[in-house]
C-alpha cells in the first residue's frame, strides 16, 4: 500500500572540515553509517542509525511508531505535474550491456526506471522478487535446486501481467535472449555468472528454467536488466543498439527522449504494478555536472531535486526551502591502481603500492572528505565489501598507517634511492616516483582529496601528476579500455552478496584481445585471488563462504591492488515547497531517484 505519510528529515548535519570529495561511477553502505538530514528551521538531536542500510519507504520521524503497510493505509492518486531533476554525471550513451553501463548514472537516471529485472534490492538493500516475478525461486517452491551432477537450476516464474510498453508479454524468451546478449555482444561489460549458464529453458513462456554448470551463489544479481527479445532480436550482438535511446519499457517509466541536453520520462501506461505507477505526468532530467552549478540550480528553483555527491559546506549551502538527507552509501571509494596503465613510467609493483598505502593518513582523508556530511567518518579497511552488510568486511588494511621507515624499507628493496632527502624517490633508471592520478574534473570533494594527499605524501618522497576528466570520458571511455592512471580516485559499487569476482577475475582484465570485456580495472593478475573470488561465488554454505572471504581479504591487503579509503555516503536534496515524497531512496543501490514514481509535485 502506498503511504501518505511523508518521510521527514529530522537529523542534524555536523559541520566538519572544509575539504571533501565528489561521487563516482562504476560505478554501490558503509562503516560511516550515521544517517544525517537537515530541514531548514528544524532542530534535532544527532542520531546514529543502526547498521541497516536504509529506512523503509514511508518512514516516519525518529521516535514515531512504525507504520504497517498491510494495516490499510490510504493510497495516493496521481497528482500530475512535471518533476525537473539535476543529474550529476551525464551518460554518454545508454546501452545496458556494453561499457555505456559502466557509469553509475546510466543505471540511476535511465535503466532503473525503464528496464525490468528479475530479482532486485528493496530500499533496505535486501533482495526480493521484482514485479516481473510471481515469486522468488527457493528450494521450498522448487525454484532452486542443485543436482547430483553439480548442475544448479533456477526456475523463474514470471508475473502473468508483466508486459513491455508495446503490450508484448515479458516471457522466458526474454530471459534467454538477455543471457545470450550478455555473452555475444562485442565489448560486453561483464559476463560474470552468465558464462556459467549452459541453457535457459523456454518451453513455458511464463517459466524460465536457467541451468548453471555449477552452483552460483550470487545468482540474485543476474538478469538486471532484462532485454526484449522481440524488439532487439534475433541478433544477440547488441553493441550498436540502444546507444541513444531505449524506445521500449518494462518499468514504471517510458523514455520519451534522451540527448546530451535532457532526458524526458513519462509514465508507462501499461505498467502492471499499481504500487509503482507514477504520480506525475513527466520527469525532465538535466545535466548539472559540477557541484556549484547543481547547487545553484537547486537554490534558484531551476531544478526541484538532485542526488549530488557529498561536497564541502553541504549543510551551509542547502538552506532555505531545500531539504536534504545524507548517509549510508552503496559505493566504496579508494585509489584504484591500474597496473597496465599506458602512461606509467615504471611498473607499479607491490612494494610501490604498499609504500603509497603507508604514506597515507586515511583517517584524515576520510574526515576531510566526509566530515561535513556524516558524523565520525570511518576508514574503509577492506577491499571489496561493505562494512554495514554482513560480516564480510574485516580489518585487513588497518595496519596501513603512515610509516616513513616502512616506506623506505619497501622502496630501497627495489633499488629506489632518495638523492635529495626532501625530494622524490628515484629508481635505477632515473625515473622519479611520480604517479599520474585521474578523477572527475569539477568534483570539489575529490579534487580537494587530491590536494590533501599531494601535500600528505610529499614528505615521503611520493609525487603526483594530476590529470582529471569529465565523468563520461573517465568512466565510459577510459576505464573500460584501461586508458587511465596508473591511479584513479573513484567509487565502485558493492553488493549485499559478498561476490567480488568482477573486481579480481584475471579473465576480466579488459584487453584488446578480449574486446575490452570485464571490470578488473586494476589489472590485478593474481591466480590465487581470482580462484578465491570464483570459489566465493560457488560456495553456498555461509560459514564456509565467510572463511573464503577472510582468506581473500588477507591476500588483498598484502597485494594492495587498490587502497580503500571510505564508503561514499549518498545525498538526496529536494525543494520541499515543490516536491513531496523524496528522500526515501537515500540508501538504494538504484540511486536517490529510484522511487520517484512515489514523488508528488506540490508547488
Amino acid at each position: 500500500m502506498r503511504l501518505t505519510t511523508k518521510y521527514k528529515a529530522g537529523l542534524a548535519i555536523l559541520a566538519g572540515l572544509a575539504l571533501v570529495a565528489g561521487a563516482c561511477g562504476g560505478d554501490e553502505t558503509g562503516g560511516a553509517s550515521t544517517e544525517t538530514a537537515r530541514s531548514t528551521g528544524t532542530t534535532a538531536a544527532e542520531t546514529p542509525t543502526s547498521p541497516a542500510p536504509a529506512p523503509p519507504a514511508g518512514a516516519t520521524e525518529p521516535g514515531s511508531p512504525e507504520i504497517d503497510p498491510a494495516a490499510g493505509a490510504e493510497v495516493d492518486e496521481a497528482t500530475g505535474g512535471e518533476l525537473i531533476l539535476a543529474v550529476e554525471q551525464w551518460p554518454e550513451c545508454l546501452n545496458p550491456v556494453t561499457s555505456c553501463a559502466n557509469a553509475s548514472w546510466t543505471l540511476w537516471s535511465v535503466n532503473t526506471h525503464v528496464l525490468p529485472r528479475l530479482m532486485e534490492l528493496d530500499l533496505r538493500n535486501n533482495y526480493q522478487p521484482s514485479p516481473t516475478l510471481a515469486e522468488e525461486p527457493t528450494t521450498d517452491n522448487g525454484g532452486l535446486a542443485v543436482a547430483a551432477d553439480g548442475t544448479f537450476t533456477l526456475t523463474y516464474r514470471l508475473h502473468p501481467d508483466a508486459v513491455w510498453s508495446d503490450g508484448t508479454p515479458i516471457t522466458s524468451n526474454d530471459v534467454r535472449y538477455t543471457w545470450r546478449a550478455r555473452m555475444d555482444t562485442d565489448g560486453t561489460l561483464d559476463t560474470a555468472g552468465y558464462e556459467l549458464i549452459s541453457d535457459v529453458g523456454t518451453d513455458d513462456p511464463q517459466v524460465a528454467v536457467v541451468t548453471f554448470s555449477e552452483p552460483y551463489a550470487p545468482w540474485r544479481d543476474l538478469f538486471d536488466p532484462i532485454l526484449p527479445a522481440h524488439h532487439l532480436g534475433p541478433d544477440t550482438n547488441v553493441a550498436d543498439r540502444w546507444n541513444d535511446s531505449i524506445p521500449i519499457s518494462g518499468g514504471p517509466w517510458l523514455q520519451q527522449s534522451w540527448s546530451q541536453d535532457q532526458h524526458v520520462l513519462v509514465p508507462n501506461e501499461l505498467y502492471w504494478d499499481p504500487e509503482r505507477r507514477p504520480l506525475v505526468d513527466r520527469v525532465v532530467m538535466v545535466p548539472r555536472e559540477d557541484t556549484d552549478s547543481e547547487v545553484v540550480a537547486l537554490q534558484t528553483g531551476e531544478v526541484m531535486a538532485a542526488s549530488p555527491q557529498p561536497f564541502p559546506g553541504a549543510a551551509e549551502r542547502l538552506g532555505g526551502d531545500l531539504t536534504f538527507v545524507g548517509g549510508g552509501g552503496t559505493f566504496i571509494e579508494g585509489l584504484w591502481i591500474n597496473q597496465n596503465a599506458p602512461d606509467r613510467r615504471f611498473e607499479v609493483t607491490r612494494n610501490i603500492r604498499q609504500a603509497v598505502a603507508y604514506s597515507l593518513d586515511r583517517e584524515l582523508i576520510a574526515d576531510v572528505a566526509l566530515g561535513s556530511i556524516i558524523e565520525d567518518p570511518q576508514v574503509l579497511q577492506c577491499a571489496g565489501w561493505s562494512p554495514a552488510v554482513g560480516e564480510w568486511c574485516a580489518d585487513d588494511f588497518a595496519h596501513y598507517t603512515q610509516d616513513p621507515e616502512r616506506v623506505t624499507e619497501l622502496l630501497s628493496a627495489e633499488g629506489w634511492t632518495r638523492p635529495d632527502p626532501d625530494g622524490l624517490w628515484v629508481n635505477p633508471d632515473g625515473a622519479e616516483l611520480v604517479l599520474q592520478w585521474n578523477t572527475v574534473a569539477g568534483n570539489k570533494r575529490r579534487e580537494d582529496v587530491q590536494a590533501l594527499v599531494s601535500e600528505m605524501t610529499a614528505p615521503f618522497g611520493i609525487g603526483w601528476e594530476i590529470i582529471n576528466y569529465d565523468p563520461g570520458e573517465l568512466f565510459q571511455n577510459r576505464l573500460p579500455v584501461m586508458n587511465f592512471g596508473p591511479v584513479a580516485l573513484y567509487a565502485n559499487s558493492t553488493s549485499p552478496d559478498p561476490t567480488v569476482f568482477r573486481l579480481y577475475d584475471i579473465g576480466g582484465i579488459p584487453t584488446e584481445d578480449n574486446g575490452f570485456t570485464g571490470q578488473n580495472f586494476t589489472a590485478y593478475a593474481s591466480e590465487e585471488a581470482s580462484d578465491l573470488a570464483a570459489a566465493i561465488d560457488r560456495e553456498v554454505d555461509a560459514a564456509a563462504r565467510l572463511a573464503l572471504v577472510r582468506q581473500l581479504g588477507e591476500l588483498l591487503a598484502t597485494d594492495v591492488p587498490w587502497i580503500p579509503l571510505y564508503v561514499l555516503p549518498n545525498l538526496v536534496v529536494w525543494n520541499s515547497t515543490l516536491v513531496e515524497g523524496a528522500g526515501n531512496a537515500l540508501f538504494s543501490a538504484y540511486g536517490g531517484f529510484a522511487d520517484m514514481y512515489d514523488w508528488r509535485v506540490i508547488g
